[in-house]
C-alpha cells in the first residue's frame, strides 16, 4: 500500500515536468529510458525500431501484463487517455469490420487491452458505485488495430479516487506502443464525455450502446451512436446548484419511440430520479433544453438512451444570470 502512494509521487514528479500544465503523463517511447514510468520488473520490454522504422515499446504475446507507475488524478475530474498502439493478431480493424458490434457486446475482454484502475488515498481500489453497491469501472483501451492507430478514452475519477494506474494487458499478442498520454479533457467544451463520437468508431469512451447497438460511420463520414434498447453513456459530474442545458441530435429506427433521458445520483451511487428530454421526433434537426437543475444532493449524472441513431448529446453548465 505505501510502495503505491511513494510510485505515485515518483510519477507526478515526471508529469510535472511536462510542457503542458494539464498533462498529467506523456510516454513518446523513442528511448529505453521511458521505460522508467513501470513498475519493475521491465526485462521483458524494448523500445525498438518498429513501423517505418519508428521506435515504439514492444511487449511480447508471452508477457501477462505490465503496470506503469501511478499518476495522481483529483475525484470527479474529467481526463483524456490517448494511446497509439498497433497488435500483432489475427482478428483487427483491418481484416474484420465487425470488431465494433463485438466489443460493444464483449467490452474488449478477448482483445488486447490498456486497463484504467483507480486507488483512494489508503491505496485501495476504488471506482463508482451505481445505486450505491454495483461497481462501475472504467472500460479499458482495446488495442484491436495492426498498423498504428489512436485509441482515446475520456473519463471522469471516480469520487474517492487519488492515484490513477494504467496496465498493459497483451493477453497472448505480441503489442507495440507508440505514444501514451494522460491529460485534463479541457477540448470537447462539455460536461460529458465523448459527446459527439468524434474519436471514431472504435472508442466508445465510456459509452454503452446496449443490446443490438455500436458505433459505426455513415457515408458522409460522421460517426454516430446506435443506441439499442436500452444504451447509455458513463457518468459525468454535475452541481445540485447548478443548472445545464442539453442539446441532442438523432434519428429514431424502431417503430417503438426513442427517448433520452438523463439520470441523477449522489456521489454514493444512489438513484435521485431522472429528466426526461427528448422523444425522437424532437431530435432530428438537434433539440436544446436549458435551466434543467439536477435535484438536491446531485453529484453525478448519466445519459440514458434507445432505440436511436445518435449524432451528438451535449451537456453545458449553463452560466449564472447576472443582474
Amino acid at each position: 500500500m505505501k510502495s503505491i502512494l511513494q510510485l505515485a509521487g515518483l510519477c507526478l514528479l515526471s508529469g510535472a515536468a511536462t510542457a503542458h500544465a494539464q498533462t498529467l503523463l506523456s510516454i513518446p517511447f523513442d528511448s529505453d529510458e521511458d521505460l522508467q514510468y513501470f513498475v519493475a520488473p521491465v526485462d521483458e520490454l524494448a523500445v525498438e525500431p518498429a513501423f517505418d522504422n519508428q521506435r515504439c515499446l514492444v511487449i511480447g504475446g508471452d508477457v501477462d501484463a505490465r503496470a506503469l507507475k501511478p499518476i495522481a488524478v483529483q475525484a470527479l475530474k474529467k481526463y483524456k487517455l490517448t494511446l497509439r498502439a498497433a497488435v500483432d493478431d489475427s482478428d483487427t480493424v483491418e481484416t474484420n469490420d465487425r470488431l465494433p458490434e463485438i466489443l460493444a457486446k464483449n467490452g474488449g475482454k478477448s482483445f488486447a487491452a490498456c486497463q484504467l484502475t483507480f486507488f483512494d488515498k489508503d491505496g485501495e481500489e476504488t471506482s463508482f458505485l451505481l445505486y450505491g453497491r454495483i461497481r462501475m469501472r472504467a472500460h479499458p483501451i482495446s488495442i484491436i488495430s495492426g498498423q498504428l492507430h489512436e485509441f482515446v478514452s475520456v473519463f471522469y475519477a471516480p469520487p474517492e479516487a487519488e492515484t490513477l494506474q494504467l496496465k498493459l494487458l497483451p493477453r497472448g499478442r505480441k503489442v507495440w506502443i507508440d505514444e501514451i498520454v494522460v491529460e485534463r479533457e479541457t477540448l470537447e467544451g462539455t460536461e460529458n464525455g465523448n459527446p459527439d463520437f468524434r474519436y471514431g468508431k472504435f472508442n466508445l469512451s465510456g459509452w454503452d450502446p446496449g443490446s443490438e447497438g455500436r458505433l459505426y460511420v455513415r457515408s458522409d463520414g460522421t460517426t454516430v451512436l446506435k443506441c439499442g434498447t436500452s444504451g447509455g453513456s458513463s457518468f459525468f459530474a454535475v452541481d445540485d446548484q447548478a443548472r445545464y442545458s442539453f442539446h441532442c441530435k438523432g434519428k429514431g429506427y424502431s417503430k417503438t419511440a426513442g427517448k433520452v433521458t438523463v439520470s441523477f445520483y449522489d456521489m454514493t451511487g444512489k438513484d435521485l430520479g431522472y429528466t426526461h428530454l427528448f422523444w425522437n421526433r424532437d431530435m432530428e434537426e438537434g433539440a436544446t433544453k436549458n435551466g434543467i437543475k439536477p435535484p438536491p444532493g446531485a453529484k453525478l449524472a448519466m445519459l440514458k438512451s434507445s432505440r436511436l441513431i445518435l449524432e451528438k448529446v451535449m451537456v453545458s453548465r449553463d452560466r449564472p444570470a447576472t443582474d
